[in-house]
């Protein structure tokens, strides 16, 4: 005994807790679809609206009011959504655009430093010009003259490539004229290897600028289509305000339909429009759902009783709750079944004069009623059933039953 003990009060906590959760669920359903129902009927018995006259058929429906509303939400949290978009983007095009000024920067470097070269090698080649003989001393001049000319016609940002070709032609051009002319073999090898670490050096400052320009046009691509994305997002906004526009010209933002539905949005994290979505439900849906709530919740309250009754406590379990309810659930959706089949006289007027619906009332009362005694409850269905699927009776041979059937009856 000692050892279960603390099972049993452990199997009694969670029963009893499963309890009060289940009343909990049950009446909130109830409560939800009873409100849910009354408001809708109040609403189409008494629309209220302020609109144009040219609108007043279209928002008197609550189904045409609830749609615009939503949409109108909807609406406003996705241009809320598309501006803190456009907003993230734009904070990434800000840095998008301070790397392509960089890239600038950098590209403006790498020519100031292939120009230096260039102007340092020009400089060194006076070493090996005066070697040149007549005629081969003049195309060198003609050729440094050409590549000073050329250098200056050419736009500041492209002279530094410029006189880099110039450049390499003038270097060409020497080492023709020294194989043209009487030079020793020393001055040949000296400039040979000069020649070598002077395009060597050309090489590597001109890939730096090409690397700089190419680092440069791929920020400028990305930047480009940075900004379509932010056009993109824009027309979105756009197009989102003009619908949102639209809708409050058919639905004023004064309204009092707009004040009056608009009650219906909770500030909850989670389902903050489950009401609007109970509301917009046809009252048929909301009397079965208020039907199965209810017959639950008769459930609920008869299992509890019967709990806490020291007789039947230690025969009732969890599991047994789980049955007892979907029994009751069960119960009252035959209930509906038959009210909705006629069987049951549960009706009431509602709108116009040939529309009759189910009064949720009265359905969800006897489904309360079926849930608390579902076993009676459903030895009544089968009674009915009986009696709907009974056969005739035989008709007896020689005609007695016909003369039987034709004799008064006597008192």
């Amino acid at each position: 005994m000692p050892d279960r003990a603390p099972s049993l009060f452990v199997s009694s906590v969670s029963l009893g807790v499963t309890v009060i959760g289940l009343y909990i669920v049950f009446v909130l359903f109830v409560t939800i679809g009873f409100g849910s129902y009354i408001y809708r009927t109040a609403w189409q018995a008494e629309p209220v609206t302020a609109t144009a006259q040219e609108n007043r058929t279209l928002v008197a429906d609550i189904d045409n009011l609830l749609f615009i509303i939503k949409r109108e939400q909807d609406l406003e949290r996705s241009k809320t959504l598309v501006s803190e978009d456009i907003q993230i983007h734009a904070a990434a095009m800000s840095d998008i655009e301070t790397r392509h000024s960089k890239s600038f920067g950098t590209i403006a470097t790498a020519k100031r430093a292939l120009r230096a070269e260039v102007d340092a090698t020009l400089g060194k080649l006076s070493e090996y010009q005066y070697d040149l003989a007549g005629p081969q001393r003049l195309i060198y001049d003609t050729t440094l003259e050409n590549m000073s000319i050329a250098v200056a016609a050419e736009e500041a940002n492209l002279r530094a490539t410029t006189a880099d070709l110039q450049l390499r032609a003038l270097l060409r051009t020497l080492g023709e004229g020294l194989a043209g002319s009487d030079v020793d073999l020393d001055t040949t090898d000296r400039y040979a290897a000069f020649h070598d670490d002077a395009l060597a050096k050309l090489d590597l400052l001109s890939k730096g600028v090409d690397s700089a320009n190419t680092a440069s046009l791929a920020i400028k691509a990305e930047k480009a289509a940075l900004q379509a994305q932010i056009d993109a997002l824009r027309l979105r906004w756009t197009a989102h305000d003009e619908q949102i526009l639209a809708l409050q010209s058919t639905l004023g933002p004064g309204d009092p339909a707009r004040a009056r539905l608009s009650a219906l949005s909770l500030n909850f994290p989670i389902f903050p429009d489950i009401l609007m979505r109970f509301v917009s439900f046809p009252t048929i849906f909301l009397t079965l759902i208020v039907t199965i709530a209810a017959g639950g919740l008769g459930t609920v309250v008869a299992f509890s009783r019967r709990y806490y009754s020291a007789k039947n406590a230690n025969e009732l379990t969890l599991s047994r709750l789980f049955v007892n309810v979907g029994e009751g659930i069960a119960a009252a959706i035959a209930i509906f079944l038959f009210s909705g089949a006629g069987m049951l006289a549960l009706t009431q007027g509602s709108g116009p004069a040939n529309d009759v619906e189910l009064s949720p009332y009265t359905v969800a009362f006897i489904a309360f009623l079926s849930g608390f005694m579902a076993e009676d409850a459903f030895a009544s269905i089968q009674s009915a059933g009986k009696r709907i699927f009974k056969p005739d009776p035989p008709a007896e041979k020689n005609g007695q039953a016909t003369d039987e059937g034709g004799k008064p009856e006597q008192v």
